[in-house]
């Protein structure tokens, strides 16, 4: 696992994105400023197309007893709805408003807050564990890690969080090489093991699969919800998503079919015991 959020690098306003093990080579043209606020134009399709997070990740990840949980870069709340699932109390950050609109409804249990995660607006010590599913490559990352040291109550736990399609499956390894998402990942999205053991002192990784049905239009979803897809111009993203109606229609293992079920990979690195 290299480290996860299938976008290319760096945004310091923070959004979910991406799917996992990340890098590129070439990619998207728009740069990164207008990619970061692409997203709360798109926040319904966003919301529609990306997958959920399984309850497995979270139990590994924060153990069986309710904790204060921040989630950066909250998105549309679907990691804020499983950590909440599992019994956690949530505070979630997220700079987009039009993300923050649908976060706020899908869980309303949860402390909505609008902000960075170079910047976080709480106190010192006032979380149990700090998450980030498939948000940190869009953040300043030293500045980031010492925002999440600060805010952590030892022992404290900090999770990464990305998913990715599971290439292992024939049709999705195709459907991979014809949405260009090969053309986005990059290592390095996630700090390393080694980097994070200066600031915590045990680092593990895990992957665990999971199921989501589809059908052509929610390809369509997550594909549109993407940075570098959502600021093309209109007739550019047309011919880009065209092809994804054209690979249902002629895929041996879709054809006919109205929905089909694809599986993701959860790939999570589990930092605990902050060193203070």
């Amino acid at each position: 696992m290299t480290g996860c959020g299938e976008e290319v690098a760096g945004r310091s306003t923070g959004s979910s994105e991406g799917q996992g093990a990340a890098g590129t080579t070439g990619g998207p043209t728009a740069d990164l400023a207008t990619r970061a606020r692409s997203f709360g134009a798109v926040a319904d399709t966003y919301d529609r197309g990306r997958p959920g997070w399984p309850a497995e990740a979270i139990a590994w990840l924060l153990g069986p007893e309710p904790l204060d949980v921040l989630d950066l870069g909250a998105g549309t709340g679907k990691l804020t709805a499983a950590l909440l699932a599992a019994g956690h109390r949530v505070t979630a950050l997220e700079p987009s408003a039009g993300m923050r609109e649908v976060l706020t409804a899908r869980a309303p249990a949860a402390t909505v807050l609008d902000g960075r995660a170079e910047e976080v607006p709480l106190a010192e010590g006032s979380v149990d564990a700090v998450v980030a599913g498939s948000a940190f490559h869009w953040f300043d990352r030293e500045p980031t890690l010492d925002e999440i040291g600060r805010v952590l109550r030892p022992p404290g736990v900090f999770g990464l969080l990305g998913n990715r399609y599971d290439t292992s499956i024939d049709w999705q390894r195709r459907l991979r090489k014809v949405s260009s998402a090969g053309e986005i990942y990059r290592a390095g999205h996630w700090p390393s093991q080694d980097e994070l053991r200066e600031r915590f002192g045990e680092v593990e990784d895990r992957s665990i699969a999971h199921r989501m049905e589809v059908d052509p239009a929610m390809l369509r979803d997550y594909l549109s919800s993407l940075s570098w897809v959502a600021t093309m111009d209109d007739a550019e993203r047309e011919r880009h998503l065209a092809a994804i109606d054209k690979f249902w229609a002629n895929e041996p293992e879709l054809r006919g079919r109205e929905r089909a079920t694809q599986i993701w990979r959860s790939d999570v690195r589990r930092s605990r015991g902050v060193r203070t």
